[in-house]
């Protein structure tokens, strides 16, 4: 089971080029960005496309975490009631709740999918989740960089007319 959770995470992530990104990606070209190299060649044009880039990605990365957020809600809740359904049968050993729940999902093989398949879905909820913070703080960086060339132009001209 850990390696569909594996396999899930690592699907995810490459569907959303956290790690890389099949041409013509722009989010590549924006994750391949070096600063200190690149700077000063790239136009003021360029780093406003890199800015709507991200915008756009963090858009379809709040979606996909949106949807996985409910899809994770939705398969816990059905688990769970499964699980009170058979708990609620009798039958099942165990001292405590949580030991008797453990040994419902693994005398059940529908179970054992279903939690299975819970499993899969919170480890992709968790891996977006809070994936937007360094996004957010990447477009605020490009925003400062063209914020201190306008300055920067603005003051240049000022001294050129003074």
């Amino acid at each position: 089971m850990e390696e569909r959770i594996r396999k899930k995470l690592l699907d995810t992530s490459n569907e959303l080029v956290l790690y890389s990104a099949q041409p013509p990606s722009g989010v590549e070209k924006v994750f391949s960005f070096q600063p200190a190299i690149d700077m000063d060649a790239t136009t003021s044009a360029t780093l406003s496309q890199f800015t709507i880039m991200l915008a756009q990605y963090l858009i379809s990365i709040q979606v996909r975490f949106n949807t996985s957020r409910v899809i994770a809600s939705q398969k816990r809740k059905v688990l769970e009631r499964r699980i009170y359904e058979l708990l609620k049968a009798g039958g099942v050993e165990g001292k405590t709740l949580k030991e008797r729940e453990a040994n419902a999902i693994s005398s059940d093989p529908n179970l054992e999918v279903l939690s299975g398949d819970y499993d899969e879905a919170a480890a992709e909820r968790d891996l977006l989740d809070g994936l937007d913070k360094p996004i957010i703080e990447l477009i605020n960086a490009l925003k400062s960089e063209l914020r201190r060339r306008a300055e920067e132009r603005q003051y240049t001209e000022r001294e050129r007319l003074a």
